[in-house]
């Protein structure tokens, strides 16, 4: 039985003056263009190879985004890889050619796409860009009075007013791609997503770091690690808690505060980072 083997790389990243730039490497040993990457070494975590491989083949040291793929694939000996690629956004140092890596080269996404030699870095790369596409926060629809409600507040459903407003998501996004999407597990929350989920096709995708009364840090690790346009269905504590958070750390706000129910909050990406919010409002 034939060992598979581990290894760790890094899809890297700079903004460059028409669009995000990525750094490739040429191997001369194969005479072929990758992302940096490399084997780890035993004991070494796939974080920490993938740190040092990146260190070791473009001299660069990194800020860390998501992670973005998980490829599986016959090495040039036929022997089973398995390699976790994550962003990263170089910080310092510079490249220095040497026996393993002759040369690197900044190039842009169509570029890449045209220089890789190999199919399944392009499916890296494909997977590095959808994390430049939004996530839209949208906090859930009308439901029954609370007080009213005796049964488990989970189960409480929409009221007719929430259904109407949940409808009215499906004319909110027209024309807006949407990839994938995620609700908390109470009933409100997904009824709030069902229609426009069935209008695209997608299946919903529960979460409980999404439930009311849940920490901020679970909801925000959730949302980063999800590449692809992607809608959120929260409730009135987790998605201001989210926005705020983020906007203390730099996020621009396009518009005041606002966290009306079955309202949507857009927020852009570039590169996995959140860049700036703003807000669709109300269905119709």
């Amino acid at each position: 039985m034939r060992t598979e083997i581990r290894a760790g790389g890094g899809v890297v990243r700079r903004r460059g003056r028409l669009g995000p730039e990525f750094a490739l490497v040429h191997r001369p040993r194969y005479d072929d263009w990758t992302f940096p990457k490399g084997k780890a070494e035993e004991g070494e975590s796939d974080e920490d190879n993938a740190e040092r491989e990146v260190r070791e083949e473009t001299g660069f040291r990194c800020e860390w985004g998501p992670e973005v793929a998980t490829i599986d694939y016959l090495d040039h000996h036929d022997r089973p890889k398995t390699v976790r690629y994550w962003l990263m956004y170089p910080a310092g140092g510079a490249f220095v050619p040497n026996a393993e890596v002759d040369e690197l080269r900044w190039v842009d996404a169509t570029t890449a796409a045209a220089l890789l030699t190999y199919d399944h870095d392009r499916t890296v790369l494909d997977a590095a860009l959808s994390f430049d596409r939004p996530i839209y926060l949208v906090r859930h629809a009308k439901a029954g009075d609370r007080d009213a409600w005796i049964e488990d507040d989970v189960l409480r459903p929409l009221s007719k007013r929430g259904r109407v407003q949940a409808e009215g998501l499906v004319n909110l996004f027209d024309g807006l791609v949407v990839e994938h999407v995620l609700s908390s597990p109470a009933v409100r929350c997904v009824q709030t997503a069902r229609p426009l989920a069935l209008a695209r096709s997608i299946t919903i995708d529960e979460r409980e770091e999404l439930a009311e009364g849940s920490p901020t840090g679970p909801a925000l690790a959730l949302i980063r690690s999800r590449g692809g346009a992607t809608v959120v269905c929260g409730h009135g504590d987790v998605i201001p808690a989210i926005v705020l958070t983020l906007a203390e750390r730099g996020l621009r706000m396009h518009d005041p505060p606002a966290w009306r129910k079955g309202a949507t909050w857009v927020l852009e990406r570039e590169g996995g980072l959140f860049t700036a919010a703003r807000y669709l409002g109300l269905p119709d």
